[in-house]
């Protein structure tokens, strides 16, 4: 797949997750070594990271979804991480070697959400 082509698939899915809920605030695409390659925000959302701590969360996310993998023979592979803060919900999914890290406000359904996204990732995938 051509670089531009695939950079265009990218955003079809970033943009077809962010459509899913209206909670939705970012959507980000990490590769294997914690930088975004491509990343949605929803206009009016709550405010960025510092650069150094965007980077850190990045490569924590990978992290977790790595880590994870090594049980996969024993439980079967990660559809989904959810992290759940006071006002903000986290849902981490693997995607052949990159992360796609959702964010959405508390508003919403975590686990009927997170479903809804893998179904959109495996069209994608």
């Amino acid at each position: 797949m051509s670089s531009s082509l695939q950079d265009i698939k990218l955003d079809e899915l970033c943009n077809s997750i962010i459509g899913i809920n209206k909670n939705i605030q970012t959507v980000a695409i990490i590769n294997k070594l914690g930088r975004p390659v491509k990343k949605v925000t929803r206009d009016g959302s709550l405010k960025q990271l510092p650069q150094p701590k965007d980077e850190m969360f990045f490569m924590q996310c990978v992290l977790q979804i790595s880590m994870g993998k090594e049980y996969d023979s024993e439980y079967g592979p990660i559809n989904y991480h959810l992290l759940e803060r006071e006002n903000l919900t986290m849902i981490t999914f693997p995607m052949r070697d990159h992360v796609i890290l959702v964010t959405a406000k508390k508003d919403t359904s975590p686990i009927s959400l997170a479903r809804k996204i893998v179904t959109t990732i495996n069209g994608y995938s």
